[in-house]
């Protein structure tokens, strides 16, 4: 029986390691009390090895004493086969670079990190394609940076940025509002909801009842 859908985070070990992280940013969970008071039963007991990770087997690496561990730990040491990892080129969408070398000018170089000969650039993934996406490498959509330069990875995170602020701006519109703000910087990605590069620039979302005295 299949229980776990996720993504694995790839970035965070070298693709020769046996047991790679799970991604933190997606998981979907088929409800289980049982396998609940499982995972509670590994945390209480808390085999975590400083230089072999959960059960001597899995990490360390960075966030496997938490969830980015457990999770291959129970479903890929303990309990193989109960899971499956969906492609990050879909779900849970980085922008991240496939191979261990430099991407320059879109070429890139290195090993691949999942461990294959050959391996797929997310990042030349149509934006078409993707369910969900995590703003890491890409910063968080907030922080007003239109990601102009003509790289690879930064045309694909102002498509993905572009569509956070389509999002918001759908919102607005459905609260009586205009869907377009005030603000003049980048409005072909931001909608008028960033009027500089950086946080300071964004123009936050009003509840929607309005702005209180």
């Amino acid at each position: 029986e299949i229980n776990a859908f996720f993504t694995m985070d790839y970035n965070m070990v070298h693709p020769e390691s046996k047991y790679k992280p799970v991604q933190g940013g997606f998981l979907v969970l088929r409800p289980s009390m049982k396998v609940y008071e499982e995972f509670k039963s590994i945390v209480q007991k808390g085999d975590f090895r400083a230089k072999g990770g959960w059960g001597g087997a899995v990490g360390p690496f960075y966030g496997s004493m938490t969830f980015q561990g457990l999770i291959p730990y129970f479903y890929h040491y303990l309990h193989p086969n109960q899971s499956v990892e969906l492609s990050r080129c879909i779900y849970n969408q980085m922008a991240d670079n496939p191979r261990t070398g430099r991407t320059v000018n879109d070429k890139v170089s290195g090993k691949c990190r999942v461990g294959t000969e050959e391996c797929e650039d997310c990042r030349s993934r149509p934006i078409e394609d993707v369910v969900t996406t995590h703003y890491t490498l890409c910063q968080k959509p907030w922080t007003c940076g239109p990601h102009n330069q003509n790289a690879i990875q930064h045309r694909l995170c102002r498509k993905l940025t572009a569509e956070w602020y389509t999002v918001r701006s759908e919102m607005e519109v459905e609260w009586g509002r205009p869907g377009q703000g005030p603000g003049t910087f980048e409005t072909s990605v931001f909608r008028g909801h960033c009027k500089s590069y950086g946080s300071r620039g964004y123009i936050p979302i009003e509840k929607p009842y309005g702005p209180q005295p």
